[in-house]
């Protein structure tokens, strides 16, 4: 029934082994190396601590670390609340080395949750992520000294941040020698709601529930002090508790002092009924009065302030003698009323509330107010003082205000938003004349865009009409403008930043720029607009030339729009080298935000493939010091890029997955239009990404969207995948779909060749249009002199011209090809070649195309181009082998990933920590690699290289 090594001072532990066995289960499995998540739900005094208090000891006593959090009812004003009680001690008293060691890596932001450095604001406002992974792998190097048992209890108290921190390292667990034990309350009014579900909705997950005691178990526990009890009392006890094992023990003490000597007289089963669950309150409060007299003071103070606080403040706010309240609390304890003394907790939070509850509306007030003045003098955190702060009834107080305000911030540089906007909404409803509304506004819209919360955009709006100046106005219109483009309200968008231009001085220079950048972003996308742009391009460069950010982000969008267009390249690179210069770009604003793509493309697509990865590990670089999600998504990203249009398809590949899945993990799903453009190539002939297609087809945009650039992205990426897959009447529509989009943008073919790639999908009898675009695409490939674009549109012409004028086409396409370093499109215009000789007859010069088109095309992880050479030599008279899959060519993409990493010295913690996945993984990428290399023993880590020709 019970377990004795696990029985509590006063109480045992009963009818609960179910959820110990599950526990010991769990505790078991991480020593073993697999994680374990624990969700125990109970109500208020149903035993949930009791039980998270044994599974505790079991982990003790099985050897395995452990580490404590409780929330408080005041916990949600600390961000990162639980989260820091967990780590911050070990950190704490860590050495300098020990430290490091913990800190290292990708666990390096967890210190801006933990222990944010002096200094640190608004940069980390965004880096939500890169906190929360930093947790994960400060949980991994916390684990690495041996198995670890985590234990969050009270979570429906817990702060929004701390939830989501315990809901991202219990999704990434499985791999870690760690137990989560999370604990609460269900239906908890105020607790985060949607965050616990989040939790509660996590696989693999083993929810345990206390279940109210029986009468059995309640008989045991009231015989246990009054062996003569009769089964009449036991009943009734059963009955008013509940089986509530904390009401049971309030229902304990009210006889003779709590001893339970008197539960065996005759008439005790009447009494019980007596003392029924709604009188705890009162029936705590005559046991504290009994004490001294002093002892109600000292417990409402202690009420007020919550667990954790120290026993001197409690006796500043009581007003009482130190040695009286350490006496007094001495016997709190002694009645179990208290749980400890310095700091003090009480034994269980609802005889905190039942004391609390005793005050009025004033005296709580009172109480607060007073709180908050003594913590601000003993030099309390932010948090703790808010937390009073945020308890009154708003009276327009300046200094409650200012208060708020740095708890703000203190969330604010521990990436915690979601805390920062309860503070600054707080301040907002005190009413206080100073600081002005409008700034309160503008700092909780900012805060909301962080966390893409559409109230934001009406706080923007609000702190816009409140502000006079109109400088300040147009930092104002800036952020509220780029919130509307995003949300496709273009015209909102364009009004207003013309709006801010009229207010604002010529002469004022640098919000001229911030709005003209955001107003040229806008043209750029939207084919109403973009038509405009070429009139306004002597403005934009004139602006580029300064010194700010939003000058080198315009000098970034006029790079792009030079190569995206198809003009001369040299202009291109010429204005993404100003772009970067002195590091304005990268180094502020998000990892260089949108402009940062901007430049990218700028070198891709005028093949400066080598420049083009050297900005990208910039932008990664500035992502992960900063946390930069935008930094984080774009590394990988840009680098699987220049791999796709390389034509290193595995590759590309690996980098593809990376960059979704950390999309999708963080609400960034608008990066994925651009990401099935990146990686087109690789979705069209590698046949392993069969469900990234699915994803394709399925996915939607708002209709705003469809109208802009990633509606014509989308529609084009979409329509080539579905001709590929012999749907021409989808892919035909979907194509024509991005003509309207894409046409009025101006994209050259060297961006991506749409008009050769409708020319190809249109029927036989629209033969005319057909060669009207490719030709129209061939003509602007040549005015670029890229040799890519070049080969790529040559050969689209070449497809529609059948015999020799075809065929002269296609080797032309191949000797610019040659010139370039796209592999994939020389393996394509070697088999286009060699297809084309063998329907004229010229059987020996098509096999040795295909042959080589074929082996190319296997080189690049090209399945389905593979294939087709592979039927195409045959039935040109080849006797081809099936390409066997071997070596290097036998890994998957991942596996491959992860080899040439290692290869290029990476330790596999460095690797885990790059790819957003557990050690254990990459353990298992590597194993399956050195089998597939035929790679074993001492030293096969160091063959690597020479296996995999890595340079």
């Amino acid at each position: 029934m019970g377990r004795p090594e696990l029985a509590s001072a006063t109480v045992p532990l009963l009818e609960r082994d179910a959820e110990l066995a599950a526990a010991e289960t769990a505790l078991a499995d991480a020593r073993e190396g697999r994680g374990r998540v624990l969700l125990v739900e109970g109500a208020a005094g149903s035993g949930k601590s009791a039980l998270v208090g044994a599974i505790r000891t079991l982990a003790e006593l099985h050897d395995l670390g452990v580490r404590h959090a409780i929330a408080g009812e005041y916990e949600r004003e600390y961000a990162f609340g639980c989260v820091r009680q967990l780590f911050e001690p070990l950190l704490r008293s860590a050495s300098a080395q020990e430290r490091a060691e913990l800190l290292a890596g990708a666990a390096a932001p967890a210190e801006w949750v933990v222990a944010p450095p002096a200094g640190a604001g608004v940069e980390h406002a965004a880096a939500g992520f890169a906190a929360l992974h930093g947790i994960y792998w400060l949980t991994a190097n916390v684990a690495a000294a041996g198995p670890l048992l985590l234990v969050v209890d009270d979570v429906h108290w817990a702060d929004d941040a701390s939830v989501q921190a315990l809901g991202h390292l219990a999704r990434r667990i499985a791999d870690l020698p760690v137990v989560l034990v999370v604990a609460l309350r269900p239906q908890e009014p105020g607790a985060p709601a949607a965050l616990i579900d989040d939790l509660r909705a996590i696989p693999g997950v083993t929810r345990l529930t206390p279940r109210p005691l029986s009468e059995r178990g309640v008989a045991a526990i009231v015989r246990a002090g009054a062996p003569e009890a009769t089964d009449a009392t036991c009943a009734a006890c059963h009955a008013a508790s509940a089986g509530n094992p904390l009401y049971l023990r309030e229902l304990l003490r009210t006889f003779d002092g709590g001893d339970g000597a008197a539960l065996g007289a005759p008439e005790t089963a009447a009494l019980v009924a007596e003392a029924s669950v709604p009188t705890l309150a009162a029936r705590v409060g005559r046991r504290v009065a009994k004490v001294a007299a002093g002892a109600p003071a000292l417990a409402v103070a202690m009420a007020v302030l919550g667990d954790g606080e120290s026993l001197q403040n409690a006796t500043l706010l009581a007003g009482l003698d130190a040695g009286a309240a350490a006496g007094i609390a001495r016997r709190l304890r002694h009645i179990e009323v208290l749980d400890t003394e310095d700091p003090f907790a009480f034994v269980h939070p609802l005889v905190r509330r039942s004391v609390y509850d005793e005050l009025s509306i004033a005296e709580r007030d009172a109480a607060h107010t007073e709180a908050a003045r003594l913590l601000q003098k003993a030099g309390a955190p932010p948090e703790a003082i808010a937390a009073h702060l945020s308890a009154l009834r708003p009276a327009g107080n300046d200094a409650v205000v200012a208060g708020l305000l740095a708890a703000a911030e203190a969330a604010t540089a521990r990436a915690a938003p979601e805390a920062a906007i309860r503070l600054l909404t707080r301040a907002l409803e005190e009413g206080a004349a100073t600081p002005p509304r409008g700034e309160l506004l503008l700092a909780l819209g900012r805060a909301e865009l962080v966390v893409r919360d559409p109230a934001c955009v009406a706080h923007l709006s609000e702190a816009l009409e409140l502000t006079s100046d109109p400088a300040r106005r147009a930092v104002v219109g800036v952020e509220l403008a780029s919130v509307l483009a995003a949300a496709g309200q273009w015209d909102a968008a364009r009004s207003l930043i013309l709006d801010g231009l009229r207010e604002i001085d010529e002469e004022d220079v640098e919000p001229i720029t911030d709005l003209e950048a955001l107003r040229a972003a806008l043209m750029t996308n939207d084919p109403e607009l973009a038509p405009l742009f070429p009139a306004e391009r002597a403005r934009f460069e004139a602006l580029a030339a300064g010194p700010s950010w939003s000058a080198h982000a315009l000098a970034a969008l006029l790079a792009a729009q030079v190569a995206l267009s198809g003009e001369e390249p040299t202009g291109a690179s010429d204005w993404a080298e100003r772009a970067l210069r002195d590091g304005v770009l990268i180094g502020e604003r998000d990892a260089g935000s949108w402009a940062g793509t901007q430049v990218i493309m700028a070198l891709a697509y005028t093949e400066r493939y080598d420049r083009a990865l050297e900005v990208a590990a910039d932008i990664e670089r500035e992502g992960r010091r900063g946390g930069s999600l935008i930094g984080l998504l774009g590394g990988p990203a840009y680098r699987g890029q220049v791999a796709h249009l390389r034509g290193d398809l595995r590759a590309a590949e690996a980098d593809l997955r990376t960059v979704l899945d950390l999309a999708n993990q963080t609400g960034m799903a608008m990066w994925s239009v651009s990401l099935f453009l990146m990686y087109l190539d690789a979705l069209l002939e590698r046949e392993q990404l069969d469900d990234v297609v699915a994803m394709v087809e399925a996915f939607t945009l708002p209709p705003a969207f469809m109208a802009s650039t990633s509606g014509g992205i989308l529609a084009y990426s979409r329509g080539r995948l579905r001709v590929a897959r012999g749907d021409r009447e989808g892919g035909l529509a979907d194509l024509r779909a991005a003509e309207e989009v894409l046409r009025p943008l101006g994209f050259g073919p060297n961006y991506f060749p749409w008009r050769s790639a409708l020319a190809l999908a249109l029927p036989a009898e629209d033969r005319d249009a057909a060669v009207a675009l490719a030709d129209e695409e061939l003509g602007m490939a040549r005015a670029t002199g890229l040799p890519r674009a070049l080969g790529v549109a040559l050969r689209g012409r070449a497809l529609l011209e059948p015999g020799a004028e075809g065929v002269a086409l296609l080797e032309e396409s191949l000797a610019a090809l040659e010139r370039s370093e796209a592999t994939l499109e020389r393996a394509r215009s070697l088999a286009a070649l060699g297809s084309a000789l063998r329907r004229g007859r010229r059987r020996v010069e098509a096999r040795e195309h295909l042959a080589a088109a074929m082996e190319l095309a296997h080189r690049c992880g090209a399945d389905r181009l593979t294939a087709h050479a592979h039927e195409e030599l045959r039935a040109a008279g080849g006797r081809p082998r099936r390409v066997a899959r071997s070596g290097a060519d036998a890994l998957t993409a991942s596996e491959l990933r992860v080899a040439r990493l290692a290869a290029a010295g990476r330790a596999n913690v460095e690797i885990a920590q790059e790819l957003y996945v557990s050690v254990k993984t990459i353990e298992t990428h590597l194993s399956h690699a050195y089998a597939k290399l035929g790679l074993s023993g001492q030293g096969a880590r160091g063959r690597l290289a020479t296996v995999l020709d890595v340079t």
